[in-house]
Formats: structure tokens, C-alpha cells, sequence
């Protein structure tokens, strides 16, 4: 797999403020670096006489007790996981199978492990095709086998399994009648567990007393086990009475299809078995490990700062859980950033954040939720003319919105780029159309294609002590 690079750093350093752009930069490059599936697989997993350790989580497994290692999975980075844990445990893994994006599967180069290419957001038949599969083979498991589940973020569409009696297509449409309807993450979730074969700890129940690793990247804010691709190898505190209260109260109980309805109002009857909760001897055998998240991503920034700035700069780490309403956050997060610039007597002040915010969409724009914040973020800078910061909102991903481009950067030079052109950018805030204007400004939007992972958004503003005008 090959290391995350910024496609147009020559273009982004062609303006403003350079030193700044090119420290952020070269930030955000070691930042998704630091969680590309691989390079977790390398750092995480250590194998010494036939015991796998997992020092992080102070996990011990002796691989030599295990008749049979199987793989299974699915994710936006199960393919590079699978590939990283195969060059790790080539010569204990039997066979494997792990559901991976439409158009990928030449990328991996695994030999144990086959990765069948399914559909996301939309689920498909091939990613029920693909979750049957694993099923198959942990209808074969028993107590003396290991399986080694590869999750990361996306598996919610990526393993698709409809419970008995519900077919893809009305799973897809409740699921499409949720988003209408405005339900959050975990509301959606309740449900979605309710009406799955593996969701909510489910896929554990199927592995006939086997142990499991599920090694786990987080695209979740806050990195709660039980959200990430819904948890399949995770307790779900959640019942079906909670199911149909939601659908209830969005109103929307009556419009899912019939069979959905029917299997929620059984399982409320105690007529089809509940998810499996905390403390059910099932999960006595399972460990579900994080070895990737925003955390990580975050902390290799501010390695990277304190080795090029050392005692020349002051950090500011916010924490991962940045969300709300995209533009709100960013007019918050500059004048953060300015009030944390002005207190230091250091020469440079740099703050760095992760999290996911989400966009109230309103025009018919292009663009996304980082995209939005830089957009926001310009004008709170052009308001006040601070030609001191510079500031960057980065999808780790590489992919934000449905746009080409990973999110953007900005300093008050994009802002006078933008006054010459008589570019306003309320008005594109209005259409939600931030990656029209960025295009138009030039020099400002940030591209790397695809990258592999995805552990949230970053977030890097540098301030300089001394006054530095842009050109």
C-alpha cells in the first residue's frame, strides 16, 4: 500500500502563508500515515514463538492452541487490513473472506484471504453474498478455533445480512426512511441491529463458542465499539421494544415495509430472539480491539510539529469529538484558535483537532462538511484581516462530500484572491456550494485521491506571533 501524499502541494504552496501551509501539510500526510491499515497492522501486532501480542491492549494470544485461524470482515479498509495481517500471519491464517469496496479488489494482494468487492452507502446483493459466505465458515467453527475479524468503518453497509424473512430491499428502504426522517446515529442503529443476521454482537453468536479478535478502525466520534459498522462482535444494550418506540415516534412505523414491522413487533412479543446484551457468555471469548482512531491521528501531528518547531511553538490539542453544524463549528474554532495565539509569548501557536460535524443542507451546491469549514472559516479570517493564520480542515478519507477533493486550506490570502475574483463567500455558504468556490479561488482545495482508511476529520490551524502579510 503505498504512503498517503498530497497530490498538489505544489499548488497549495504557490500563495499565502508558505511556512504555514507546508508544516500543515506535511501534518496531514503523517497523520494518515499513521493510520493506514497496514501500518496499524505493523505497530499493533506483535508475533513472538507462536503468541500474538497486542501491547496496546495488553492482549495475549497463543496461537499454537488454535486448530484452525479463519478471517472474516468488511469495511472501507478491510482489504488493506487483510493484506497487513497476512503478511503479519501468513503461516497460521487457514483461509479467509472479507467484504471490501466496488472496485478495489485488485489492489490487495492476499492469497489466504479473499476479498469479495460489495457496494457502499447502498448495500448490494454482493455484500449479502459476501457476509454468507463468512457465515459458511463459522458454521464450521468450534472452541478450538480462532477468528480474526477485520472492522472498520462503512462495514454497516459493507456486511450487508437481512434477518430471516426481509429481504435487501426493504432493509435498504427503512434504512432510506430513517435518513429522511432526521434519525440519529444511534437511533438508526437500533433499528438497523433489529433487522440484521450479524449486527448488534449477532455475527459472534454465530461462531459456536470460537474465540475472536475483532481488530477495529474507528470512524466513529467518541470510538463507541457498539456504532462501528454496527457492531457485529459487540454487545448491543439496545431491544426491539427500543426499535419500534423509534420508529414510532419519527413516525415512519407505518410506512416501513410490512415484513420489517412484523419481525420488530415479534421480537417485541419475545416471539425472535433479542441481539445478544452485555454479559452473555458468548462475548467471553471476544475482544474487540481499536487499533485505530482520530487519537492516533491527532497525536502524529503534534509529533510531527514538536520535532520540526520543537520549543519554538505551543500545542493545543482539542480532543477528537469536534461536531455540529460545519460552519458554526469553524467561526468557533478560529476564534479558538486566535484567542489561544494571543495568550501565547511563543512564536508559533498550533491547534489541532478531529471529529465529524455534519451539514445542514439548504442550496445545491457542491462541496462537503470540511470543505464547508474552510469555506466558513475564510470568512471569519477576511472579517477581521488576521493575515497570521492559517487553517485546514481534512477529510482523512481523502474523499469529501461526493467531490474529488479531501478538504481544503486557507489563509487570508485565499480571501483576497477570492475579493478579486467578487467571489462572496456568504452566498456559496447559502448554496452549500463551497467546492465551486474553492475551485474558483484556486490554490486552496486539498487532493489525494482515496487513501485506505478513514478515522474522521483532522483539523490543523497554525498562528504565527509576528505579523506576516499574504500575496
Amino acid at each position: 500500500m503505498p504512503i498517503a501524499q498530497i497530490k498538489n502541494r505544489e499548488s497549495l504552496l504557490a500563495v499565502g502563508n508558505k511556512v504555514e501551509r507546508a508544516l500543515i501539510l506535511d501534518c496531514l500526510e503523517s497523520a494518515v500515515n499513521s493510520v493506514l491499515p497496514i501500518n496499524l497492522i505493523n505497530r499493533e501486532l506483535q508475533v513472538r514463538s507462536n503468541r500474538l501480542y497486542l501491547p496496546s491492549s495488553h492482549l495475549r494470544l497463543d496461537l499454537s492452541k488454535f486448530q484452525k485461524i479463519i478471517v472474516i470482515g468488511g469495511g472501507k479498509a478491510s482489504g488493506y487490513l487483510a493484506e497487513g495481517l497476512e503478511r503479519k500471519l501468513g503461516k497460521y491464517i487457514a483461509e479467509g473472506y472479507v467484504n471490501v469496496l466496488e472496485g478495489t479488489k485488485n489492489l490487495f494482494r492476499t492469497k489466504k484471504i479473499e476479498p469479495n468487492e460489495a457496494s457502499h452507502p447502498i448495500p448490494n446483493q454482493s455484500g449479502v453474498k459476501g457476509t454468507r459466505e463468512m457465515l459458511k465458515l463459522l458454521k464450521n467453527a468450534d472452541p478450538s478455533f480462532l477468528v480474526i475479524c477485520l472492522i472498520s468503518g462503512g462495514g454497516s453497509s459493507l456486511l450487508p445480512f437481512p434477518a430471516k424473512g426481509i429481504t435487501l430491499r426493504e432493509k435498504i428502504e427503512t434504512t432510506e426512511l430513517l435518513l429522511r426522517s432526521g434519525a440519529d446515529i444511534d437511533r438508526m442503529n437500533c433499528v438497523r441491529k433489529h433487522i440484521s443476521g450479524v449486527k448488534g454482537g449477532q455475527l459472534a453468536r454465530e461462531g459456536n463458542g470460537a474465540t475472536f479478535l475483532s481488530l477495529i478502525i474507528s470512524d466513529v466520534v467518541g470510538d463507541h465499539l457498539e456504532s462501528i459498522a454496527s457492531g457485529p462482535t459487540v454487545p448491543d444494550p439496545s431491544t426491539f421494544s427500543e426499535a419500534e418506540h423509534i420508529l414510532s415516534d419519527l413516525k415512519i412505523l407505518e410506512r416501513i415495509p410490512h415484513a420489517v414491522r412484523n419481525r420488530i413487533e415479534s421480537g417485541r412479543k419475545g416471539h425472535v430472539a433479542e441481539t445478544p446484551k452485555p454479559g452473555d457468555p458468548i462475548f467471553d471469548r471476544v475482544s474487540n480491539v481499536i487499533i485505530g482512531s482520530n487519537k492516533i491521528a491527532c497525536n502524529s501531528i503534534q509529533r510531527e510539529l514538536r520535532k520540526r518547531l520543537r520549543d519554538s511553538v505551543k500545542l493545543t490539542y482539542l480532543g477528537s469529538s469536534i461536531v455540529g453544524e460545519a460552519s458554526s463549528v469553524a467561526k468557533g474554532l478560529v476564534s479558538k484558535s486566535v484567542g489561544i495565539w494571543r495568550k501565547s509569548r511563543k512564536p508559533f501557536s498550533a491547534i489541532i483537532w478531529g471529529g465529524e460535524t455534519t451539514v445542514t443542507v439548504r442550496g445545491y451546491g457542491m462541496g462537503g462538511r470540511n470543505q464547508e469549514e474552510a469555506l466558513s472559516a475564510l470568512q471569519s479570517i477576511g472579517e477581521s484581516n488576521n493575515a497570521n493564520i492559517t487553517i485546514s480542515f481534512f477529510g482523512t478519507d481523502g474523499i469529501d462530500g461526493k467531490t474529488n477533493a479531501a478538504g481544503a486550506l486557507v489563509d487570508l490570502s485565499s480571501y483576497r484572491k477570492a475579493k478579486e475574483l467578487r467571489l462572496d463567500p456568504s452566498k456559496y455558504l447559502e448554496r452549500n456550494d463551497s467546492n465551486t468556490f474553492f475551485r474558483r479561488v484556486g490554490n486552496s482545495l486539498i487532493l489525494t485521491g482515496p487513501s485506505g482508511t478513514n478515522v474522521n476529520d483532522l483539523g490543523i490551524a497554525i498562528l504565527r506571533r509576528e505579523s506576516k502579510a499574504s500575496n
